[in-house]
């Protein structure tokens, strides 16, 4: 009854528009009573609407607070390349004063990684981006002074100090020809063994897949190949890891068919060791016992084989054994701005519902912390043991194979390297990238003779970081990925 008097209403005063004539005045006392009860009806919900929207505020803000300290409480604040500078200024208005407050974020620049470093460095003690105040990079160092003796860092530095150690290594790397009685010394071996130790406590801490922001440089394959990797020092972190923004990603494969494995290992540890947040280790398939212990089929150029030569049978084994535990603790994957997945070899298959909360990375997590893969220990799980082989050996799959031997349902086949190890197609990488959310994959362990090639619908890069001992020719180069947030840039 009330609505079809308020059409009435409105179909009068339309009338009364159109012919230009005033609305006429109420004079029912019944139009009066429903007019004033939908008054009130309006004023009652408007103040409901109004006291639920305050409620609402209410418990954003007690929302936001309990967010902000359980993220200071349980989350590291992490160092990002960006700064806010705060500019207060003063400015007149009706003859009054006023302050102006702006907030600008922007990235810095080198002069503001510099300087930071040298507070960070001036600081006894400090833990940060380096460790004992030794920068790491290019064999250039920056040592605190600790006492006010000329010679007390000197005589500091010839201990068994973590900072002695990333010192000898560091300097070790800038000048390799220079340094070949250390390498072949006693102190070498256990400058290897503590650092062994050391990084075997970091790794320990990370999850299987590790979750960083760009700007970050991933690497491809290594393998024992020390003038590729000062090709990369010398161009992209001439100035010190410390001092170049952004993070490092290798993909792994650092030992085997190179022959400065040992070399390689060490200056990877001892940067991993000095800036543990921004260098990331992961692992690849020759980070197994099976593989670089594979001295029948890689000779003189397998790991095993150039740890006995080194050191002798005995101790050469031994950090062989050592180097190889602190492989089984490396990380399997990454992700980068939770849109890069970056892995060694490939997608995993699913072992659990892949559109369950987490999908694929949450079967990377759960792989044990400590995983031999091959061969596996006792404790590592079936189905995850074939992630985690998963992760270090499988190849996206060729023309050829997309047609023979890829499963049209799964998207996955078997691999031309046998052994159990598979091949993933397009439906396999589409499925993946959709269930995750992800844009693109980062892999290695395929070698290229441009450093870098694109496959599956440009949505699959291998990266590979050593030009030499993979039958590429001569011409055959190391390449790199930048990734800076929406960009993404090869370096060869």
């Amino acid at each position: 009854m009330f609505l079809s008097n308020s059409t009435n209403g409105n179909q009068l005063r339309r009338r009364t528009r159109d012919s230009s004539t005033s609305i006429p005045h109420i004079t029912s006392p019944k139009t009066k009573a429903l007019l004033r009860e939908r008054d009130a009806t309006i004023a009652s919900l408007q103040k409901q609407v109004l006291s639920l929207q305050n409620q609402l505020a209410n418990l954003s803000k007690e929302q936001a607070i309990q967010n902000y300290h359980r993220k200071r409480q349980h989350k590291p604040r992490q160092l990002t390349p960006y700064g806010t500078t705060v500019r207060v200024s003063t400015a007149k208005s009706g003859g009054r004063r006023r302050q102006i407050v702006q907030a600008e974020r922007s990235r810095m620049g080198r002069n503001a990684s510099i300087a930071t470093s040298r507070v960070l460095d001036a600081l006894e003690g400090q833990r940060g981006n380096s460790i004992g105040g030794v920068g790491m990079g290019n064999g250039a160092t920056t040592t605190a002074t600790t006492t006010g003796h000329p010679h007390a860092n000197d005589a500091l530095l010839q201990g068994n100090s973590t900072r002695a150690i990333l010192r000898r290594i560091t300097e070790m790397f800038s000048s390799p020809a220079d340094h070949v009685p250390y390498l072949k010394s006693d102190q070498f071996a256990k400058d290897l063994h503590r650092l062994n130790k050391k990084v075997r406590a970091v790794l320990e801490d990370e999850p299987r897949c590790v979750f960083l922001q760009s700007p970050a440089y991933v690497f491809g394959d290594i393998h024992g190949n020390l003038e590729d990797l000062h090709f990369f020092s010398d161009n992209i972190w001439n100035l010190g890891m410390s001092l170049t923004a952004g993070n490092f990603v290798f993909l792994g494969d650092y030992v085997d068919r190179g022959m400065s494995c040992l070399e390689c290992v060490a200056y990877l540890f001892a940067m991993k060791l000095s800036l543990p947040h921004k260098v990331f280790l992961l692992r690849g398939n020759h980070e197994t016992r099976d593989v670089n212990g594979w001295e029948e089929h890689y000779g003189a150029r397998s790991f095993i084989y150039q740890c006995q030569e080194r050191f002798g049978q005995t101790v050469g084994f031994q950090l062989w054994n050592e180097i190889n535990e602190t492989f089984d603790r490396m990380p399997l994957a990454a992700v980068i701005d939770q849109d890069i997945f970056c892995v060694h070899g490939g997608i995993p298959r699913p072992i659990s519902d892949p559109n369950a909360d987490g999908g694929r990375i949450r079967d990377i997590l759960n792989v044990s912390k400590v995983a031999g893969i091959n061969p596996p220990y006792e404790h590592e799980e079936d189905e995850y043991q074939q992630v985690a082989s998963d992760c270090i050996w499988s190849d996206p799959a060729s023309e050829e194979q997309e047609r023979t031997s890829v499963d049209e349902e799964t998207g996955y086949g078997d691999s031309l390297r046998g052994g159990g190890a598979i091949c993933f197609g397009h439906k396999a990488v589409s499925d993946f990238l959709a269930q995750q959310g992800f844009s693109y994959i980062m892999r290695a362990h395929e070698a290229h003779a441009e450093g870098v090639a694109v496959s599956k619908g440009a949505r699959v890069f291998t990266v590979f970081s050593t030009s030499k001992d993979h039958n590429q020719g001569n011409n055959a180069m190391a390449g790199c990925i930048l990734i800076d947030f929406e960009k993404m840039q090869v370096i060869n």
